[in-house]
């Protein structure tokens, strides 16, 4: 089983799901946990009247209502879903105590994900330092980057990563850019309260951006990731 840690403060749920769902499109068995402080996800998928800790939704599972990585375990076994069921594991993490070190350790991925704000990359300098100030984190593990509503604006890189760049962990040198349109916040919203999930209107620019990260995290060529987003495109929740 592997597992992707997508840590941060940003709102990263509609990304976590359209990869879940290109991953699920792909074969592979995909749980999507809802790591986040304020339980959003249960917006997405419907499950604001009668909540369940794990269910289905456009061909993968999703776990909401977990408040660690233990508790979630064992919520796993009650819902008959052995660990070896889920071929990848997708936490969407907003508190810096949901994993234990364990886990991050053995995580295949571990994305730090922000925007270019001011006060996300404020924000995130301070749950990175409470993070790595667990006694007997380790201090060399590798982490990609990644910018959501990614702009041109006149901030560069290189400002942006100082937030970053003092704290010990290997730090991959280039990041992962998912850029903003506001087309991307129509589709957000429709898919919420319609509960479903559409990928086809998301523009060419992010799918091309999203295909390359999910290809480099699997190991695919692009043109499985490609394959793969087209039958997500054309699934229905």
């Amino acid at each position: 089983m592997k597992i992707w840690i997508f840590a941060g403060l940003c709102d990263k749920s509609d990304t976590l799901l359209y990869i879940s769902s290109i991953l699920a499109a792909s074969g592979q068995q995909v749980l999507l946990v809802d790591a986040t402080l304020r339980k959003q996800y249960r917006y997405s998928i419907g499950m604001l009247d009668k909540p369940l800790p794990i269910i289905q939704f456009n061909g993968f599972d999703v776990a909401t209502g977990f408040t660690a990585w233990e508790d979630l375990n064992i919520g796993m076994m009650a819902d008959l879903k052995a660990e070896q069921a889920y071929d990848i594991v997708i936490l969407d993490v907003e508190s810096a105590d949901f994993c234990p070190i364990s886990v991050w350790k053995r995580a295949e991925q571990r994305i730090w994900v922000s925007d270019y704000s001011r006060m996300q990359m404020h924000n995130g300098r301070m749950w990175l330092e409470h993070l790595f100030s667990q006694p007997g984190f380790p201090k060399d593990l590798a982490f990609d980057k990644l910018f959501l509503q990614a702009v041109d604006c006149g901030v560069e890189e290189p400002y942006l990563w100082e937030y970053m760049n003092g704290f010990p962990a290997f730090w991959q040198q280039e990041p992962y850019v998912l850029p903003w349109d506001e087309g991307h916040l129509a589709l957000k919203l429709e898919n919420e309260h319609k509960q479903q999930l559409q990928l086809k209107p998301l523009s060419r620019m992010y799918k091309k951006e999203l295909c390359r990260c999910i290809g480099e995290w699997m190991g695919w060529e692009f043109k499985e990731s490609r394959r793969a987003l087209k039958r997500a495109e054309r699934r229905r929740a």
